[in-house]
């Protein structure tokens, strides 16, 4: 049987069952059920039809016995082959309508389905970044991750995630209109460059109403008509700003997202110091000593480390750098050099830094531990026990059931940087360059002689990493600053007997 006819019949039965689903789900489940191998289809196109109708299906009509049918499903192809990113695709937006069908209350909600969760954007960060599957499924792949980190108030993480898909697939509806809504509520936050920042949203809207059939296809029926809405939204035809006359570092870290400012797009270049976000005041205990609060220290000290390591990965990346070693060739394609250790270096920096936040954030909310043991892994959780759902610590718990959901954010950040999590490669890396060795090579990654104290890397999938990486921290001291927001508004408006201090900006550096 050629491929063309399989792939017609596969079609065929898949826009059937699509169709079935947006008018009557429950049909579409009987029908699924009663597909069986046939001469065209084997058993793994109809599991996957299957499954696929199972889920969605059972999703609408919120019936969580049959999400989990369809999961078992997939559950059984994915262990056959763990390299699919298809399958792990599929699997994920079942755990996906596993979990939105759970009812628990806020916050327990987000404790009891962490694990699942978690698991969730480990495999639809597996599917995105697998070169064997089409291009348009792994870029909905990335646009499904931006979606679930949406749900967990990680939203800078959630606009990089929908730029990657749209990198892949310029047309995908779900990611245009996604990133679409996260730059309108930002261009109502925040004073730095709005004109960039409508402009983008216009841009990504235009784009999305071009196609609204593809939304269609994507979200369902039911999902398009919840977005008609944004799609009716005009913005004015705005141009982009020129960033032609900006410095080349500049446009480095407009075009890589890497700006500390209170927003996900742009900066205002018309400031000596455009790296403006910070918190303006601390609201302390009326007993507590006088004199400057140590949080403006803290984050300012976060700030200039960010700033170094994203400046040392600009110039290793892009500027000459003086070289004046000599090295050995090790005959294996390997990069030596201040450049390559430069980048190294830049990496490892940024994960420090996640340290340093959680140092910050247990001075400020005022959490037990000695300072000489904190890190950012451990500090928000209590320790796991097997079997037991996950819990914070009650000082994040207290905090986060009264609203404080950048803690959320911060907390699901450190459980992806461990051994189950999507970004647990950089985690990985960094400790490689710390405490072992990291070599890049320009051409394979197969060392002269291996070495269990020598990890090997090519430059190109690590400078990915690296670009990734100050994303992720960028984004960590955005929930951080967001974190202290937040508190500081609950505090003033609960009326407590506290004390107040403003800090002037010639204070924290204007």
């Amino acid at each position: 049987m050629g491929k063309k006819e399989i792939l017609s019949r596969f079609s065929n039965i898949e826009n059937e069952l699509n169709t079935l689903t947006d008018r009557d789900p429950r049909a579409a489940i009987e029908r699924a059920r009663s597909l069986v191998p046939n001469g065209i289809l084997d058993q793994i196109n109809i599991d996957m039809l299957k499954a696929g109708t199972l889920i969605d299906a059972g999703f609408i009509t919120k019936d969580p016995s049959t999400v989990d049918e369809g999961i078992a499903i997939l559950e059984k192809l994915f262990a056959k082959s763990p390299e699919s990113g298809m399958f792990a695709y599929n699997l994920a937006n079942g755990l996906s309508s596993q979990t939105k069908l759970l009812i628990y209350k806020y916050p327990d909600w987000y404790r009891l389905t962490a694990d699942t969760r978690r698991r969730e954007r480990f495999l639809y960060q597996f599917a995105g970044a697998d070169k064997k599957i089409p291009e348009n499924l792994r870029a909905q792949a990335y646009t499904n991750l931006g979606n679930t980190l949406l749900g967990a108030y990680r939203f800078v993480e959630a606009y990089d995630s929908y730029i990657r898909a749209l990198q892949l697939d310029s047309s995908n509806g779900i990611a245009l209109t996604g990133a679409a809504k996260l730059l309108l509520r930002f261009s109502k936050m925040s004073a730095d460059d709005p004109q960039r920042v409508l402009a983008m949203a216009g841009k990504y809207l235009q784009n999305a109403k071009a196609d609204p059939n593809r939304i269609r296809k994507l979200a369902g029926e039911q999902g398009y008509r919840e977005l008609l809405p944004l799609l009716k939204i005009n913005i004015p035809d705005i141009e982009l700003p020129d960033l032609s006359k900006v410095t080349k570092y500049q446009q480095f870290v407009v075009r890589h997202r890497l700006a500390l400012v209170p927003t996900i797009e742009g900066l205002d270049f018309s400031l000596a110091r455009w790296d403006s976000l910070r918190f303006y005041s601390v609201t302390e205990d009326i007993k507590v000593a006088g004199g400057i609060p140590p949080l403006f220290g803290m984050f300012n000290v976060l700030k200039s480390d960010y700033l170094v390591a994203r400046y040392l990965a600009y110039i290793a990346l892009y500027e000459d750098i003086p070289e004046s070693g000599k090295y050995t060739d090790t005959l294996d394609y390997a990069r030596y050099g201040v450049k390559y250790s430069m980048l190294t270096l830049a990496q490892r920096s940024c994960l420090d830094l996640l340290d340093k936040v959680a140092v910050a954030s247990s001075e400020y909310l005022s959490l037990p531990g000695n300072p000489n043991f904190i890190n950012f892994a451990k500090r928000w959780f209590e320790p796991r026990k097997t079997g037991i759902p996950i819990s914070w610590q009650p000082e994040i718990k207290s905090a986060i059931s009264k609203g404080n959901r950048a803690l959320i954010a911060i907390s699901e950040v450190s459980e992806d940087l461990n051994a189950s999590g999507f970004l647990h490669a950089k985690r990985t890396i960094r400790n490689s360059s710390t405490h072992r060795f990291t070599i890049l090579h320009d051409l394979g990654e197969t060392p002269s002689r291996p070495s269990q104290y020598v990890d090997h890397d090519i430059d190109a999938d690590f400078i990915n990493e690296l670009i990734e990486t100050l994303q992720l921290t960028r984004a960590v001291l955005i929930y951080f600053a967001d974190m202290v927001a937040f508190n500081e508004h609950l505090l003033h408006s609960c009326g407590a007997k506290i004390g107040h201090l403003f800090v002037p900006d010639h204070m924290i550096g204007s």
